[in-house]
């Protein structure tokens, strides 16, 4: 049996792939600055039978709120907003529908009461940052803002990243102010918000299975919830990769 991190950390990869149904992994760790692991296995394309290897750059889904989160602090720091003032003050189509008192605290907290994603959306328009905003911002809370709850699973990264856009002086998109102030300061050189091209071939392919212990694939409509899953659940797809 293995005794030093690296290696105990590759066996316990290696079942989940082999005996967890995992499909392929990768696992680094970091010890007072000192990289203690680094391991990957598996398949980075089941389709193709493209293996992980170390430059494999996989999807990530919530950790995009705290990378979308730092951004926004960064504009507060700067004095460029104001957790207290309402979103449509920096955004003005956001207010509409009864969302113009909503702040960016509210927002901050996953209290807008716009958790869901717009009518209409496809993998596609997701990708379409425009189109996205445009539609967020006219949609109908669920609850008047501020009163309640309810997780912005889905919708959190465009809320915040455009209250991040539009309070940049230089007009950047997100993706590029994230590379220009979190990444560059911090010589971080595989994440992104909306891959270049360059990195594309890369990137593992998600496979998406039902919520089941039988792990049958699921190959319903894709703006369905697969069985078990509940309407709330899932993460917003935010387009950062990192590897």
């Amino acid at each position: 049996m293995a005794t030093n991190p690296n290696s105990m950390v590759q066996e316990a990869v290696d079942a989940a792939i082999s005996k967890r149904g995992e499909i392929g992994l990768q696992v680094v760790a970091y010890v007072d600055g000192k990289q203690v692991v680094d391991v990957w296995g598996g398949l980075a394309d089941i389709t193709t039978g493209r293996q992980v290897d170390a430059d494999t750059l996989f999807p990530v889904f919530s950790v995009t709120k705290a990378v979308t989160a730092v951004a926004l602090h960064i504009q507060a720091e700067r004095g460029l907003v104001d957790y207290a003032m309402p979103i449509a003050h920096y955004w003005p189509e956001f207010g509409a529908h009864g969302k113009d008192k909503a702040t960016v605290y509210d927002a901050l907290t996953h209290r807008l009461g716009v958790p869901i994603m717009p009518l209409g959306v496809t993998p596609e328009l997701m990708c379409d940052w425009d189109w996205m905003v445009q539609r967020i911002a006219d949609m109908h809370p669920l609850f008047e803002p501020g009163t309640k709850a309810a997780y912005m699973s889905y919708t959190f990264g465009w809320v915040i990243g455009e209250v991040v856009r539009r309070t940049d002086p230089r007009g950047r998109q997100f993706g590029t102010f994230i590379q220009e102030e979190i990444c560059q300061p911090l010589d971080l050189d595989s994440l992104w918000v909306g891959i270049p091209d360059a990195v594309e071939t890369r990137v593992a392919t998600l496979t998406q299975y039902a919520a089941d212990p039988s792990r049958r694939a699921w190959d319903g409509p894709w703006s369905a919830q697969p069985p078990g899953d509940s309407a709330a659940g899932g993460d917003d797809p935010g387009g950062v990769w990192t590897g």
